[in-house]
């Protein structure tokens, strides 16, 4: 038995080795860092450029988190049919809810759009790796978690230098262009594997 867990483990590992594989994990890392350049300072914004006290802060945050379950349902639909397409689709709702929160500010529009979709992404995002390598899935699934944790971190940095040279205004664009190469990526994914599909 522990000859076939290792035999076993050395097949998930090798998956690592397919450039789609690396793809979707960069793919993932990208959403991550995009989605938290900016959401790791959303209370900043609200309390510094919008005004809002802390108690309305909080009921903010609270609808943004409420509004994901939308977002949970929606991706839940659209991933089980194609998981690039459903990614390309939210992170362009979430470049417009991203771009718009700041110009809006006292809207609901923006933040709403932008939770709905980040929360979407977080499904799509794990669900997507998993149907990449179905014989791993959670070996798959884990790699998500790490791609994501390491694009979180890499988001709060890169936000934090966006709010010392530029300002809190300029989050949302700044976290636009990494979900924007995100899109690229997907597109650049979806052409590999019809290659590839049509290669066998």
């Amino acid at each position: 038995q522990p000859k076939n867990d290792q035999v076993s483990l050395r097949s998930q590992f090798k998956i690592l080795r397919n450039p789609l594989m690396q793809g979707h994990i960069l793919l993932s890392i990208l959403v991550f860092s995009g989605m938290f350049t900016a959401y790791t300072y959303l209370a900043d914004i609200l309390e510094r450029l919008a005004g809002f006290d802390g108690t309305l802060v909080g009921w903010c945050l609270m609808g943004f988190g409420a509004v994901g379950l939308i977002g949970n349902a929606l991706g839940g639909r659209a991933v089980d049919r194609h998981p690039l397409i459903a990614s390309m689709v939210f992170c362009g709702f979430m470049i417009a809810g991203m771009v718009a929160l700041v110009p809006a500010i006292h809207s609901t529009i923006g933040m709403a759009v932008w939770g709905v979709t980040q929360a979407a992404m977080f499904l799509v995002s794990h669900v997507r790796l998993m149907k990449v390598a179905p014989h791993a899935p959670a070996f798959a699934a884990s790699l998500n978690i790490a791609g994501a944790n390491l694009g979180i971190g890499l988001g709060a940095m890169v936000g934090g230098h966006v709010i010392d040279t530029l300002g809190l205004g300029s989050l949302g664009f700044a976290a636009s262009g990494f979900i924007l190469v995100s899109i690229l990526l997907a597109l650049w994914l979806m052409t590999a594997k019809q290659a590839v599909a049509s290669n066998a």
